[in-house]
């Protein structure tokens, strides 16, 4: 299990920085049930590495003081998340923070004691997909679709490939990964990456009508179900978060990766797909 050092501070928790607007949002109003949400509409949510900081410091904190014991994840705005921020990935500076920060968030999605529900709606691509499948549940919308473009960039999806491969079959991952295009909630329920499917208008409403069932349990042997079940679907032979973390680096580095992300940011087809 790999070690990270917490940040200094937190916007959504202590409200001490006014410089930049909160990259998630706390409603902490419902007994035992912390609604968190990705807040950052205007990049279609797309996950840097701060925001990634901001959400594990607050499920530390919360976990830590006992204040919540659900998360419900969700999006602001049009979709839950559009995937890793590719501007800020594309940057050779950044390229070890970043995948370093994704691994923290779908590690502690999985493993903190808090029970965690994703309540997805619109649009979950790659990095945002991985973070809904690392939760213990999901909740999605009827309009929802759900894609793994990775390879279409030049990356490899190895990170989150370990949240995947416990809750979906061989032979559909295999499609998600290699074939990436995206597939709708039906299908998604179908495979195992959704336990529910829901209207629109009624997300919120089973997402918190699921989580007040947790609430019914004792606190104690919900936290401890969690951990047992985490255990039972880790395959003896399991590969280390390390290698890959290892992985995920050698594609952010390699010559189609540098040309995916360079024709996804360009707006335009990469050179593979225009062969001379």
């Amino acid at each position: 299990m790999l070690e990270f050092s917490r940040a200094s501070q937190f916007h959504s928790i202590n409200g001490n920085d006014t410089k930049m607007p909160n990259l998630i949002q706390i409603d902490a109003t419902r007994p035992g049930i912390a609604i968190v949400a990705l807040n950052r509409p205007e990049r279609r949510n797309a996950l840097c590495i701060a925001m990634l900081d901001e959400l594990c410091d607050a499920i530390e904190t919360m976990a830590a003081a006992g204040s919540a014991r659900v998360v419900i994840l969700r999006g602001a705005g049009p979709i839950f998340s559009s995937g890793l921020d590719l501007a800020e990935a594309s940057n050779p500076e950044l390229i070890q923070r970043s995948a370093r920060a994704v691994a923290r968030a779908l590690l502690l999605m999985r493993n903190t004691s808090l029970v965690t529900i994703a309540a997805a709606h619109g649009g979950v691509y790659a990095g945002g997909a991985g973070l809904m499948a690392a939760c213990d549940m999901a909740i999605g919308t009827v309009d929802m679709m759900v894609g793994f473009p990775e390879a279409r960039r030049g990356l490899l999806p190895a990170l989150i490939c370990a949240v995947l491969s416990p809750k979906v079959r061989e032979g559909d991952l295999r499609e998600l990964f290699l074939v990436g295009n995206p597939i709708n909630a039906s299908r998604a329920q179908q495979i195992g990456l959704l336990q529910r499917v829901v209207p629109t208008e009624g997300l919120m409403e089973v997402a918190i009508e699921m989580a007040q069932g947790i609430l019914a349990g004792g606190p104690e042997t919900i936290a401890a179900t969690k951990a047992l079940l985490n255990q039972a679907y880790v395959p003896p032979d399991a590969i280390s978060t390390e290698h890959m973390i290892e992985l995920h680096l050698g594609a952010r580095h390699s010559v189609e990766a540098t040309e995916g992300l360079a024709a996804f940011l360009e707006k335009r087809s990469p050179n593979w797909m225009n062969p001379l």
